[in-house]
């Protein structure tokens, strides 16, 4: 079997742990004993402590960082720009390319699209674009008008709806040409998919779906104490804490429950901005928050032992890392209905669901008066609790571990190499 020089290309932000920095260390880990595999990360960072490019030589595989420019997304529109930007990562990284044969580069952020073209015209290499996220569904954090209208176009059952086009719904050329100009496109869901099929049309006809998955920090699963309805329940949320996690719906939700008699707390893990802090105070006087920011993952583990319920309330996610971690430590979860969360799990069994609602008016919410009912049966439902902590274990172990991503990611490698 040919060794596979394997190029993984992201962009990060020092203020913010995401769902790719994740993958990407995740992955890196689960190469380390695939020997025809020679890794290396070019990792773009938006951090003010990088200053100059970096290579290191790490374990089994090498890092090289490099700065990216200010203002990196005004000049991502201007073509003559960020071919200029990317003239100077290859003139920087053109050693870890020369004289190497079977080069791949898997890329992680649909903006590097046009870097890793630039480096196939130089090199030969094969392209994977990695769709972690569904970009259009980003817009409900920054353009919630046009979100409702693409949820509305997309998800709309009118016979006589606008039939979508692709043009409406690409935010920039590197998205499109992230879809187009691959060798592969690797999808985290089939929701994913089903995007690509319906809304782009034009597209790499080599797809692959790969869910993400995660090495087991749970060794020893421990037994949760078993509460009654009178205990006080420890809950727990973990993420950024942005409009479209739906944060606030879970508060307002809690507020239901804990009208009802019952005593719940809630935890908060994740970056979140001080004026988050001040409404909370302001508009949940009432109610047991801690909000503990961004936190080490040691300190999260214990988060996810000691914790009796985990929430989910996101109006959009792919393969959501939070959930594959609470179902790691068999955490009983309610979560929403929406996309990979809705593929991840199954209601009644693993998890308990909870709908989300649509107007074109006021747009794409969280059914509240249903997470609170949802939250009161685990609270009221020891059995249930137990069920559903033996189930998404289960789940984790069977679909969602760290062996099979790899696997799974290794074997589009090697199929594309022997193209």
């Amino acid at each position: 079997m040919s060794n596979i020089n394997l190029y993984l290309f992201d962009m990060s932000q020092a203020s913010n742990t995401s769902g790719v920095d994740r993958y990407v260390n995740t992955l890196i880990s689960g190469l380390r004993d695939i020997a025809e595999i020679y890794v290396h990360w070019i990792h773009l960072r938006n951090d003010d402590m990088l200053l100059f490019p970096k290579e290191e030589k790490i374990d089994y595989y090498i890092k090289y960082s490099i700065p990216m420019p200010q203002l990196y997304n005004t000049i991502i529109a201007e073509r003559f720009w960020i071919r200029k930007y990317n003239e100077q990562v290859y003139r920087l990284t053109k050693h870890l390319f020369e004289g190497k044969e079977n080069c791949i580069i898997h890329l992680h952020t649909l903006n590097l699209i046009d870097l890793a073209v630039y480096i196939r015209e130089l090199t030969s290499c094969k392209i994977i674009t990695h769709l972690h996220c569904i970009p259009w569904k980003g817009l409900y954090d920054s353009n919630k008008k046009l979100f409702n209208k693409l949820y509305e176009l997309t998800y709309g059952n009118a016979e006589n709806a606008e039939k979508p086009t692709s043009e409406i719904y690409v935010n920039n050329n590197c998205e499109m040409q992230s879809y187009t100009a691959p060798d592969a496109l690797i999808c985290v869901t089939n929701c994913a998919v089903d995007f690509l099929k319906s809304c782009i049309h034009d597209y790499s006809d080599n797809i692959r779906v790969v869910p993400n998955g995660i090495n087991d920090s749970n060794l020893l699963v421990k037994t949760r104490k078993d509460k009654t309805p009178k205990d006080k329940f420890h809950c727990l949320f973990v993420g950024v804490v942005s409009e479209s996690k739906g944060i606030m719906y879970i508060l307002k939700a809690f507020r239901l429950v804990q009208q009802q008699g019952f005593k719940v707390s809630l935890t908060i893990a994740g970056t979140c901005h001080p004026q988050f802090r001040n409404k909370l105070k302001l508009d949940f006087p009432d109610l047991e928050v801690d909000v503990k920011g961004r936190i080490p993952f040691d300190e999260l583990k214990e988060l996810y032992v000691t914790c009796d319920i985990g929430i989910i309330a996101s109006l959009q996610e792919q393969a959501s890392y939070v959930a594959i971690e609470m179902a790691m430590f068999g955490l009983p979860i309610i979560t929403t209905a929406i996309d990979g969360l809705d593929e991840m799990f199954t209601d009644e069994v693993n998890a308990l669901k909870v709908q989300t609602k649509f107007s074109p008016v006021l747009g794409l919410s969280v059914d509240v008066e249903m997470m609170a009912a949802q939250l009161m049966r685990l609270i009221r439902d020891v059995n249930l609790r137990k069920i559903l902590s033996k189930n998404v274990r289960k789940l984790y172990e069977e679909k969602l571990n760290l062996e099979l991503m790899v696997n799974r990611t290794v074997e589009v490698y090697r199929e594309l190499n022997q193209r």
